[in-house]
């Protein structure tokens, strides 16, 4: 939730939605700093194979505020991947570590819409995703997999819409991302959809202060997907690529003025993916927001 005052001024800091962008933007001037930890395991693997991969990324999110509308983000992502597999009679385990992609978007608000105790946004979102993490990397028994690398080698724009709707007691946030990936090293992973539906409610405190600041208790549902399609090599069409996933996400947040901790366990409620890909298990997620 925001801190609305007479209907129309509001804090970023206060909430917003876990695991996507939202169509608010901060102040003029305003900094905004989130360190985020996030653990997903993909396990169900229909193969012989039996591969079990487990990824700890560790994005940094920085965002200011250039004008009243404007806003620029950049993540900064920490990676570590750890993967066990079987390799003729043998189970193998291959690792790989460092920098990911920078993401540099820019954020500006179209739509803003304010009454007494509610406001709404609607926010337009693009940049580009910088090859900044190592995308040939090997290890003791050979190249590793360009879809196990930590980087994707590629120069890919990023182009979407946020919209938010909040009060005092509840928040709806809507986003829908389109990510154009290209061609590296004779590789080009598919381009990738991604959209969300959140909804927070207040629970703590039950009725709010007539007047001041106050912390409050965020319970928060989010739907979150994925599409992407499959990927290309030198060969032609990758066919165990691609696909689209659907999690069910529930959280929940303690937001005050200057920070909002946050917790959100994402469960995976529909895997539509093409070929013998390995299914994702879970993502489990904690964040610190930080304004200045």
């Amino acid at each position: 939730m925001v801190f609305l005052i007479l209907g129309f001024s509001y804090s970023p800091a206060w909430a917003v939605s876990i695991n996507s962008p939202v169509g608010l933007t901060p102040f003029k001037g305003q900094t905004i700093i989130r360190e985020q930890v996030r653990y997903k395991r993909v396990s169900d693997d229909p193969t012989s194979l039996d591969r079990d991969t487990r990824v700890l990324s560790v994005p940094t999110t920085f965002v200011y505020g250039f004008t009243e509308k404007f806003a620029g983000v950049a993540t900064i992502p920490y990676v570590y991947k750890k993967q066990r597999t079987n390799s003729g009679s043998e189970r193998i385990t291959r690792k790989i570590s460092g920098l990911g992609d920078i993401s540099l978007l820019g954020k500006y608000r179209i739509l803003t819409k304010d009454s007494p105790g509610a406001t709404s946004r609607l926010s337009i979102l693009g940049g580009l995703e910088v090859p900044t993490g190592r995308s040939g990397d090997s290890d003791s028994i050979g190249k590793l997999p360009r879809a196990f690398q930590i980087g994707s080698g590629s120069w890919d724009p990023v182009l979407g819409a946020a919209y938010s709707n909040q009060t005092l007691d509840d928040e709806w946030d809507y986003n829908l991302t389109y990510q154009f990936n290209t061609e590296s090293r004779d590789f080009e992973f598919g381009d990738i959809l991604k959209y969300t539906i959140a909804y927070q409610k207040r629970m703590l405190p039950w009725e709010l202060p007539d007047e001041g600041l106050y912390t409050q208790f965020n319970a928060v549902l989010e739907l979150n997907g994925e599409w992407q399609q499959r990927n290309r090599d030198a060969s032609g069409i990758v066919d165990a690529s691609g696909g689209h996933i659907l999690y069910l996400s529930p959280g929940l947040q303690i937001a005050s003025k200057r920070f909002v901790a946050e917790t959100s366990f994402q469960i995976p409620v529909a895997q539509d993916l093409n070929g013998t890909q390995a299914e994702a298990d879970y993502i489990m997620v904690t964040s610190l927001r930080v304004t200045f």
